[in-house]
Formats: C-alpha cells, sequence, structure tokens
C-alpha cells in the first residue's frame, strides 16, 4: 500500500512498494493486458447477443454467425493487443518512474490508458506498412472501429496496472 510521503503528505513509495522491479512491473501490466481484453470479449460477446436477438426477432440474416464473428473479431484484436502491448506497453511498464505514477489522480490515469491504445494501434500500423515496404502509401482508412476497441483495452488494462502497483 502507498504511504504518505514525509515532505508533502503525497502518497509515495514506502518499504512494501521499494521492491517493484521490473519483472514485477511487466507482470502487472501482463495482467493489465488479460483484464482489458477480457474487458473487450464481454463487450464484443454481449454486442453480439443482442444482435443475434434482433436478428432472430426480425426474423432475417444469419443469428448463428454472430457470436463466432464476436469471438473471431476477438481473436484477431486480442493478437494485435500483444503486439501493441510489446511496442508501448512493455516500455512504459519499465521507463514510466512509480513515484510519477503514484502522483496521478485516477482521472490521469484513465486519460493516460485511453492514450496509450490508440498511441499502440497507431504505432502496429506504421511497423505493418514499413514491413510490407509501403510506408509511403501508409492510411488509415478504414480503421474506425478499431480505435475505440483499443481505447477501451488500454484504459482497462492502465487501471489495472495501476492497480496493482498501488497495492504492492
Amino acid at each position: 500500500m502507498l504511504q504518505p510521503d514525509d515532505t508533502d503528505g503525497s502518497l509515495g513509495h514506502g518499504p512494501n512498494n521499494a521492491g517493484v522491479g521490473p519483472f514485477q512491473r511487466l507482470l502487472f501490466a501482463a495482467i493489465g493486458l488479460a483484464a482489458g481484453n477480457a474487458a473487450l470479449l464481454l463487450f464484443l460477446l454481449y454486442n453480439a447477443l443482442r444482435l443475434r436477438a434482433a436478428l432472430l426477432k426480425a426474423h432475417m440474416g444469419e443469428p448463428y454467425l454472430a457470436l463466432p464473428q464476436a469471438w473471431g473479431m476477438f481473436l484477431l484484436y486480442a493478437m494485435f493487443s500483444v503486439l501493441g502491448w510489446i511496442l508501448v506497453g512493455v516500455p512504459f511498464a519499465v521507463a514510466f518512474p512509480l513515484r510519477l505514477l503514484s502522483r496521478v489522480g485516477w482521472p490521469g490515469r484513465m486519460l493516460i490508458g485511453a492514450t496509450l491504445g490508440p498511441l499502440a494501434l497507431l504505432l502496429i500500423f506504421v511497423v505493418l506498412f514499413a514491413i510490407q515496404g509501403r510506408l509511403s502509401a501508409f492510411s488509415l482508412a478504414h480503421t474506425e472501429s478499431l480505435w475505440p476497441f483499443s481505447v477501451l483495452v488500454s484504459t482497462i488494462s492502465f487501471l489495472v496496472y495501476a492497480a496493482l502497483l498501488r497495492r504492492r
């Protein structure tokens, strides 16, 4: 648990927090990523069940495909979220000072988490275009549905990561 700092009364790293090393920070970040991906899975499944019910009620479409499509979308996004975690989450978890993070309130933590996801998604696109040798053709066209997912996953991930660090 964070303890009051002697100098200004803010929460600082007490004796229990001084030993949070890079491996433990990476573990906490991985747990956060799992929580963020779990939140995305629940969101996608909930919306798929709503879509399925609406299609059944209207007697149209293919309602039996709603859940498999949501699962497939989740698997694809989960793979890319791991790549985003490697590109942004790991460097952030290792390099961001714990003392600074302990001074940021929950609205600031939400803002940090909400910005890390789109940053990771942007880096993924840049890396993919660079690997293909088509960096000059870089475009974000038809990616509009991915950005809210990146915000959801990164916000939940970062809040869980920060909570685990606070409890340590």
